[in-house]
Parts: structure tokens; sequence; C-alpha cells
């Protein structure tokens, strides 16, 4: 009886919601708010976005990262602008690629692990293409 008594309930509390009202919200503010806002949204830098790179070097010299980024260069050519050297203190580190997908990422990943040894994929933010 109480599950009939329940079922009923949900049957005519959901007749009631999917027969509401539709309305318009206005929402009526100083102009200061509309301001702030602008500004808010026009400082966003949304040329970022998160994906995955290679990284193909970490570590404490400066020598080593250089030679990693030159080997990778001389390889790879047509990846020539996709690499990054970076330097956190105390370590560098070598990364590649701008990769939004994990599956591009790792076809690349897995044909360097021969050529470099330890080579790690890492989620980082990265640069959008540039469109034609």
């Amino acid at each position: 009886m109480k599950r009939l008594f329940g079922f009923l309930i949900c049957v005519c509390l959901w007749n009631i919601t999917t027969y509401a009202q539709q309305g318009k919200v206005e929402i009526i503010g100083d102009e200061q708010l509309q301001f702030l806002v602008d500004e808010k949204v026009s400082s966003v830098d949304t040329t970022d976005l998160w994906g995955y790179r290679i990284q193909v070097y970490f570590g404490r010299n400066r020598d080593e990262a250089t030679k990693v980024e030159q080997k990778f260069k001389m390889k790879y050519p047509d990846l020539r602008e996709e690499v990054s050297k970076d330097y956190f203190q105390p370590n560098w580190r070598v990364r590649i690629g701008n990769f939004y997908r994990k599956i591009d990422a790792q076809k690349l990943m897995h044909k360097l692990e021969m050529e470099f040894g330890d080579v790690f994929l890492v989620r980082d933010k990265i640069e959008l293409p540039v469109l034609d």
C-alpha cells in the first residue's frame, strides 16, 4: 500500500513539473556590473587549452637538455616548432608536441622510446593550432 501511494505521489509531482510555465528572466543591474563582467571576459586568455606533450628530458644539466633538443630537431624537422626547452629551478625539461588527443601523443611516444630512452606523457597546457 505504501509503495502504491508513493508511486501515485511521484506521478502527480511529475505531471505538475512537466506543465510548469515558461518564462523570461530579465536581470536589471548597474552599468558598473556589466563593465566588470566585460573586463573579466576580455582578460581571460583562451589561446591555451589542456592537452598532452611528450617529455624526453628532465634533469639539471643544461648542455644535455640542449643536446636532446637538437637531436630531436635533426631527426624530426617537421616537428621542429613543437619542441620546448624550459627551466624550472633547479631542473631543465624538454617537451615535444601540442597534442589534443592522448592517442596521437602515444603514437609518437612509442617511436621516441627507442631513440631517447625514458620518455613519458605529460598533461600540459598546449597551444591552439594556427588555422589557415
